[in-house]
């Protein structure tokens, strides 16, 4: 179900909003490398550290995956709280800001983003130059 102003499904948007909050906090690993459960084994430490007790792993790893559990599981509630307040608000189809506008002929000579550097207008020159050269029209969004 779409409820959000550019119509996206919010359940999608929940799991990878939640996905790439929490991985990078939690486990210090890209939010693609993570998953729900990190699979740890003693044995792989750094060749430059000493071999860990099993007494101390163990309980250190189980403590470390119920402490992520929780606040996984915190964050998904208050995202959850989040898109169920978006649902029921009946102005959010209609909400707009600057990155929901429609994108103009003359943005690129006017947002920031493409008038900033050298770089970025000689590219944006390029592309024009290359659109007048092929007749090509640009598409309205």
């Amino acid at each position: 179900m779409a409820c959000g102003a550019a119509g996206v499904p919010l359940a999608s948007l929940v799991r990878l909003l939640a996905r790439f909050a929490l991985t990078d906090p939690l486990e210090n690993v890209h939010p693609l490398q993570g998953g729900i459960l990190r699979l740890k084994h003693p044995s792989e430490r750094r060749p430059d550290l000493p071999r860990e007790s099993l007494w101390v792993f163990w309980p250190r790893f189980m403590w470390h995956t119920l402490r992520t559990h929780a606040i996984s599981v915190r964050m998904v509630i208050r995202l959850l709280l989040w898109k169920r307040a978006i649902t029921r608000d009946p102005g959010a189809r209609s909400y707009t800001d600057l990155a929901l506008t429609p994108v103009r002929d003359d943005d690129d000579m006017a947002l920031d983003l493409l008038t900033k550097t050298t770089g970025a207008r000689a590219a944006v020159a390029h592309i024009n130059k290359v659109n007048e050269l092929t007749g090509a029209v640009r598409a309205a969004f």
